[in-house]
């Protein structure tokens, strides 16, 4: 282990100082609260690709992924490969509207976002952003996790050490990391990490290719059981064959209504080409949806896995040799974490930052030291949480976690730009979309995709007939007549 712990350490010295650089570079617009939540609005196209397929595919990408497929089937590499072109088209379609209303409003999260750019009074204007703080900082509660018990997984092999060790020495190295740099740290180094997960994942298909070919694969995976390469429905992701295509529209709201995703929008540079980024998003998302093919591969060898998720785990250890593999779990545990630290300056923002301002309504009680300590506090919460949770698979875990998040805001975020609704609207939106989660997941145990877009659908109904009702039927406001 002396070699993966030589490499952890260097690679910790490398975050760190990226962390203080970048500290350095948001000092200028931190008095403006942009520099820490925004990273000073500096990102560009290549960084901003790479911090958003990072984020994307991060720990359910290279463990949980793998995991599905091994459990499930072919069914996990379908919804991978729908994955990718979702979060492209999200990006073009809303990354520029995002970011030039949140501009005009003066949006530094997306709960604020929300808030300054419906019309309305004061007071709605403070509940709505109370509100949606306050769903962030639950819904992501949960999704981190996964993320935690992700990062614990893979450190406890890679660094021989048991799990609940690994995550906190890992989540210690992360929260000082975040906690220098903000927003723009994570971005760079996210960016970082991505190439490192493209090129891991090149090697790890050519080794499966050396072991095993594609038809050998599949007609392998058929005498083992014929529903992993020709399944009937599309479990886990819904009861019909064609359920799997919602993972489509879910990763499209996933990648625009998440705050620890869609903050990203706010934070580009003004004079950006979305375009640009975009083309370098999709090469990148089609290689990482190569990676649950190691939970096949591992079925089709014969490896009776007690954890699913530990299949990606085991192919490095096994198949690899330990320079290799070290380097490799390196990668995808660094992604793991810049994704982590997205969550964790998400929560800390809807502590510091979303909640306060809305209850106090005084924007200079938030300091960039407030929003540092908070970031210590929520990962002290997140390990509590992690440590008290019941078991589950990293995937479901992670889209309990944000499908409740998804269906409140997609009515918000994505129809406020066809119909111009008012803060009633926006509270009526929420408070469907969540009452629809709960009742499609506890009543009806809707699949874990499905319930979320359904209940987003709902939001999004009540948000349009609302913004219409106050409109007097038009998309957008009347003026006043002239006497």
């Amino acid at each position: 282990m002396w070699f993966n712990w030589t490499v952890l350490v260097v690679t910790a010295i490398v975050l760190i100082g990226v962390g203080a650089w970048s500290g350095r570079q948001i000092k200028g617009a931190a008095a403006e609260g942009a520099g820490f939540l925004l990273g000073g609005r500096q990102i560009g196209p290549f960084i901003g690709a790479g911090t958003l397929i990072a984020t994307g595919y991060s720990g359910w990408g290279f463990i949980g992924s793998p995991g599905t497929a091994y459990r499930y089937g072919t069914v996990e590499i379908l919804a991978n490969f729908l994955f990718a072109p979702a979060i492209v088209f999200g990006t073009m379609l809303f990354a520029g509207f995002m970011r030039r209303r949140a501009e005009r409003s003066g949006g530094l999260t997306i709960p604020e976002y929300l808030a300054n750019s419906h019309r309305g009074t004061p007071g709605q204007r403070r509940l709505v952003h109370f509100i949606a703080g306050f769903a962030t900082f639950l819904f992501l509660s949960v999704y981190l996790i996964g993320q935690i018990r992700a990062i614990g997984l893979v450190a406890s092999q890679w660094l021989g050490i048991p799990e609940v060790a690994a995550s906190m020495l890992l989540m210690l190295l992360i929260t000082v990391f975040t906690i220098q740099g903000g927003l723009l740290a994570v971005a760079l180094t996210d960016t970082l990490m991505c190439i490192g997960m493209l090129i891991a994942t090149v090697i790890v298909a050519a080794v499966m290719l050396s072991h095993v070919s594609p038809t050998d694969l599949l007609a392998g995976l058929s005498r083992i059981d014929p529903e992993l390469v020709n399944p009937t429905t599309s479990v886990p992701y819904g009861k019909s064959q064609l359920s799997v295509f919602l993972v489509f529209i879910y990763a499209l709201l996933f990648t625009t209504t998440l705050p620890y995703m869609s903050v990203r929008f706010l934070s580009l540079k003004e004079d950006i080409k979305i375009h640009r980024m975009a083309l370098y998003m999709a090469p990148m998302g089609v290689i990482l949806s190569l990676i649950p093919l190691v939970g096949l591969f591992m079925r089709q060898q014969g490896y009776v896995l007690a954890d699913p998720d530990s299949a990606m785990p085991v192919f490095l250890n096994t198949y690899l040799p330990p320079a290799i593999g070290g380097v490799i779990t390196l990668f995808i545990l660094f992604a793991m974490l810049s994704t982590i630290s997205s969550v964790l300056q998400t929560l800390a923002s809807a502590l510091s930052y979303d909640m306060t301002v809305s209850l106090t309504n005084r924007q200079e009680n938030v300091s960039l030291r407030m929003n540092r300590i908070m970031v210590g506090l929520t990962t002290a919460w997140g390990l509590f949480l992690t440590f008290v949770a019941p078991a589950g698979m990293l995937n479901q875990i992670a889209y309990i976690g944000t499908g409740g998040l998804i269906a409140m805001l997609v009515g918000p975020t994505i129809m406020s730009s066809l119909v111009e609704g008012d803060l009633r609207a926006c509270l009526g939106s929420m408070s469907a979309g969540l009452l629809a989660q709960i009742l499609l997941v506890l009543r009806f145990n809707v699949g874990w995709v499905e319930a979320p877009i359904l209940a987003g659908l709902a939001g999004s109904a009540v948000y349009i007939v609302l913004a219409l009702a106050a409109n007097g039927g038009h998309r957008k406001p009347q003026p006043a007549p002239v006497n």
